[in-house]
């Protein structure tokens, strides 16, 4: 029997904002801008960046991107004189640098100043995991594929085998930011006393190498064949938490890979997200991302990869019986209402927490949905 529980947090949380709107700043600054607060980003500099910004458009400009990079440049420095001289706090100097190179390289690497920053934002998050500034490792290993990097949170080596939650950003969202983000709100939360992290690239995207299609639940199989020989997962207790477009595969994954016992959905695109009036009304930085993800030269392009991935995900959904929570703002300016709803029309198990007021992927109330989360797979991945 299908249950469906509608959480409405009225009342409860403040309000990202009051919806959508045409001002050409509004996106970054309902979503862009809390989510580099909550990454660590220094409030003066980011208020005067964005203060001198003017659309979504500018990230690309080169003007934008070397202010980040040039102070990344120099928050790497400080963070190699401190590693020079053995200082404890070059692991923290090194993670601070990676922040700001994660900016400059948004939404996508595809200018050449904007793969300088990729590669610094590695090379710094790197530095930062193996000294201890960032509480993940890296994994790195060979796939059917091709070469596959992931992040784990770090072993406690006491022998006791714990559920993992796989963790997936989406077009712009890649593993290094997610270790800065949730080291912060999912720590705040307790996840990771109790579960291994995973923070992974989805297909097409940071160190992930194939272009993303249909076909990207494999690179996510082969990460899980690969955790299954860590001596502290519990490979029984699988979970997936997929952010934006990291979201569509926390639907598609269940459909077709079974280890999978539970997901949560933020603000995933899954049928009319993928259409061409909507990506017509979207910053034109998300279309260039997409165009870049998905390997494809133009619009129509595009439109082929978006309806496999749309058919892909409604045809599955029948046979999707694993639990879902999907979560997201009421007021979402890149995902349609009717994406976030989708879900329900299946019969297994659906939740849904919706924010009042909040944009794509509430994130503006990060902490609340993220600890809404972590509870919801706490039940979900219990031991039996």
């Amino acid at each position: 029997m299908r249950a469906f529980v509608l959480l409405l947090s009225m009342g409860l949380v403040g309000c990202a904002g009051a919806g959508p709107t045409h001002d050409k700043k509004a996106f970054f600054q309902r979503v862009d801008l809390p989510r580099w607060q909550r990454l660590g980003i220094d409030a003066t500099f980011l208020t005067q960046a964005l203060d001198t910004t003017h659309s979504m458009s500018e990230f690309f400009d080169d003007v934008w991107v070397k202010r980040w990079l040039d102070e990344g440049k120099r928050l790497e420095a400080i963070a190699v004189a401190l590693e020079a001289a053995n200082d404890p706090s070059a692991g923290k100097a090194y993670a601070d640098a990676a922040r700001y190179y994660i900016v400059a390289h948004y939404p996508n690497p595809k200018t050449p100043l904007k793969k300088e920053a990729f590669e610094a934002s590695l090379r710094t998050a790197s530095k930062g995991m193996a000294l201890g500034g960032i509480a993940f490792d890296p994994i790195d290993f060979a796939a059917p594929m091709g070469q596959l990097h992931v992040v784990r949170s770090k072993p406690l080596g006491d022998g006791v085998k714990r559920p993992v939650i796989l963790v997936s950003g989406g077009l712009d969202g890649y593993k290094e930011e997610l270790a800065l983000l949730l080291q912060g709100s999912l720590a705040g939360s307790g996840v990771s006393n109790g579960v291994v992290l995973v923070l992974v690239d989805m297909p097409g995207t940071g160190q992930n190498p194939r272009p993303l299609s249909s076909k990207g639940h494999e690179e996510y199989s082969a990460i899980i064949d690969r955790l299954a020989s860590e001596p502290d997962i519990d490979s029984t207790r699988i979970g997936f938490m997929g952010l934006s477009f990291g979201g569509y595969w926390a639907v598609r994954l269940p459909q077709v890979e079974p280890r999978i016992k539970a997901a949560v959905n933020f603000g995933g695109p899954m049928t009319k997200a993928f259409t061409l009036g909507n990506f017509g009304r979207l910053p034109d930085a998300f279309v260039q991302a997409a165009l870049q993800v998905m390997g494809v030269k133009d619009i129509f392009g595009l439109a082929g990869v978006s309806d496999s991935l749309a058919k892909s995900v409604s045809d599955g959904l029948a046979s999707n019986t694993r639990p879902l929570l999907t979560i997201n703002g009421t007021e979402d300016s890149v995902i349609p209402m009717e994406d976030t709803l989708f879900p329900y029309t299946a019969g297994a198990p659906r939740t849904f927490f919706l924010v009042p007021g909040d944009d794509h992927c509430a994130m503006g109330n990060l902490e609340l949905v993220i600890g809404v989360a972590k509870s919801w797979l706490d039940r979900e991945l219990a031991a039996p």
